[in-house]
């Protein structure tokens, strides 16, 4: 069997060879990472871990959601890694990560000018991403996604105080075609979303997928 050393520089070795090796990358730290082997030392479990986590914002929506799959139900796992899974995973994982996430310290709200996106929803819902992207301080792909999925962008309203009735409206005026049925389901789901779970889960989005001008102003 290869020492730590030997199979951390075969991965690094995989990261060198650019975009096209990526999730064949990911499968291989997630086999390590799940079946870590007991003479490897503890230490250098962090060390894979942060890895995979950086990887995963390089691989196709496809691999990550059957990564995410593997790691549903491992509390042992960091939450920053578990974060990176949020948008891919079952919604019985995305639950656990809200709940992992709500277990942090409190911390206090993110406002947004709901007015604004309420108007911005009514007026153009087609480029809405843009806006919420905008206001929210995350990137335009990600306020994309999360206009796509029930659960993230009830947390997203959670974290920044908008309010039952506001986000019910987005989510019929600018997020996907729902029955009426499904936007029902969203309001239960808006009520079920832990407040400080959904902050610091935007916390974790705004430092790794800011919105553009933050993302320039750091470089």
């Amino acid at each position: 069997m290869p020492t730590p050393k030997e199979r951390l520089s075969h991965l690094l070795e995989l990261a060198a060879q650019g975009p096209a090796e990526r999730a064949h990358l990911a499968g291989e730290v997630a086999d390590l990472l799940l079946d870590w082997p007991a003479q490897y030392p503890a230490a250098m479990h962090e060390t894979f871990e942060a890895l995979l986590e950086k990887i995963m914002r390089e691989v196709g929506g496809d691999e990550r959601a059957q990564l995410a799959a593997r790691f549903e139900g491992r509390a042992d796992f960091p939450l920053s890694l578990l974060n990176e899974f949020f948008l891919v995973a079952p919604p019985s994982m995305q639950d656990e990560i809200l709940a992992r996430n709500d277990e942090a310290a409190e911390i206090g709200g993110m406002p947004v000018d709901s007015e604004t996106l309420l108007g911005a929803a009514r007026a153009n819902p087609k480029d809405f991403a843009p806006l919420l992207a905008h206001i929210a301080g995350i990137d335009e792909t990600l306020a994309a996604q999360l206009l796509r999925d029930p659960r993230a962008l009830a947390a997203i309203a959670k974290a920044t105080g908008i309010n039952r009735a506001t986000f019910s409206a987005i989510a019929i005026l600018a997020a996907p075609v729902r029955s009426v049925e499904e936007n029902f389901a969203m309001l239960a789901l808006f009520d079920a979303v832990p407040a400080n779970g959904a902050r610091h889960l935007l916390a974790f989005w705004r430092t790794h997928h800011p919105a553009r001008e933050f993302a320039e102003a750091a470089a």
